[in-house]
């Protein structure tokens, strides 16, 4: 039981079920033709560099490899160009496998959330 409840506090799934929720929701108000609150898109920045960074230091940890001395600038300036470098560079054509399954859970989701939002808010359906 300790194990499961573990990998499912995982920052993998955590990463993953965070871009989930964070881009159904942003999908949900452009498809409603709104805004996202202030808050809410600090958050969802904030929130995905904060897992982002737990996962990276977990995943580095357990490869060793030595991460850098900044990780917070590190993040937030060049966190799409080099998670994906790190990911292939550690893992091989896995690696390309993850860059993608992210990529498609984030577009997804979006995709998701303006649909479904332009689906319940038309008349006559």
């Amino acid at each position: 039981m300790t194990i499961l409840f573990s990998r499912l506090l995982s920052p993998t799934v955590l990463l993953y079920s965070f871009v989930v929720i964070t881009q159904l929701a942003h999908g949900i108000y452009v498809g409603q033709q709104i805004d996202p609150p202030g808050g809410f898109a600090l958050l969802s920045w904030m929130g995905l560099l904060w897992i982002i960074g737990w996962w990276l230091r977990t995943d580095s940890r357990k490869r060793g490899v030595a991460s850098v001395y900044d990780m917070g600038l590190f993040l937030f300036i060049a966190w799409p160009l080099v998670l994906p470098y790190y990911l292939v560079k550690t893992r091989g054509a896995k690696g390309l496998v993850a860059v993608v399954a992210f990529v498609g859970a984030y577009i997804g989701a979006a995709i998701v959330g303006v649909t479904l939002s332009v689906l319940i808010s038309s008349p006559g359906l």
